[in-house]
């Protein structure tokens, strides 16, 4: 999971909410003309296209139009507090919004992220939010794609999203090896530590690499571990 910073509500929503003052019923999720198309485009862009959860590559509403689609070709729109809670005006509050794989218009099977999250609270339990400020803190990687906890909430939220499911494990596994191992050698320590930064920040079109955090994760890892091994190399020398 990557931290998110909410952008502004988009002026399409803040306009929709303006038209439907007066008709109250209308001011539901989904209804009376609900702007999804406007929504889904800034969570996608404030996202840097990385789904909220589990940090797959998400399309930009750019490449969906130039598929002739709109952006549910690319996400759904998630809420981190769930509709289930039927609270008044929750469900059409910007903040409580997030884009999420699998897209709306897709009958791909998903058991994991968003899916598996389903109407769980996260106000009624240990769950990390994608919208924290430090949300990664919570999560460690390994270059095998497995994930585990570092703190209690982090261990909830790999449960409640099932993280940890071999689907997403295998994927993840797939883009560290190519991170890490480029031509069949892994990096060396400085060259990790350098990947380790640089894949945190987005390219030119806005958009970060799938599972970012978790190649920065096991980057770092792969660097400690390549020092502790050169300092031993260093001291087994001096000792000659």
């Amino acid at each position: 999971m990557r931290s998110i910073v909410k952008g502004a509500e988009p002026r399409a929503l803040i306009q929709w909410k303006a038209d439907n003052a007066q008709t109250p019923e209308n001011l539901v999720y989904g209804r009376g003309g609900f702007p999804g198309e406007a929504v889904r485009a800034a969570l996608l862009a404030e996202q840097f296209h990385l789904c909220a959860y589990i940090m797959m590559r998400l399309k930009t509403a750019a490449e969906c139009r130039a598929q002739g689609r709109d952006t549910t070709d690319a996400c759904h729109i998630e809420h981190l507090l769930p509709q289930a809670r039927k609270v008044p005006g929750e469900d059409i509050d910007y903040r409580n919004m997030v884009a999420c794989y699998p897209p709306s218009s897709s009958k791909v099977a998903c058991d994991f992220g968003a899916r598996a999250k389903g109407d769980f609270d996260p106000a009624a339990g240990s769950f990390v939010s994608p919208v924290s400020p430090g949300a990664e803190r919570h999560f460690e990687f390994d270059e095998y794609g497995g994930v585990t906890g570092r703190t209690p909430a982090g261990a909830e939220t790999i449960r409640v999203l099932r993280l940890d499911h071999p689907a997403l494990v295998n994927d993840r596994a797939a883009v560290i090896r190519g991170a890490l191992r480029p031509r069949g050698r892994p990096l060396s320590a400085a060259a990790a530590r350098r990947l380790a930064t640089e894949i945190t920040h987005p390219n030119q079109e806005g958009c970060l690499p799938a599972y970012c955090v978790a190649v920065a994760s096991a980057a770092l890892a792969l660097a400690a571990r390549a020092e502790r091994r050169a300092a031993r190399l260093r001291k087994q020398d001096s000792t000659r």
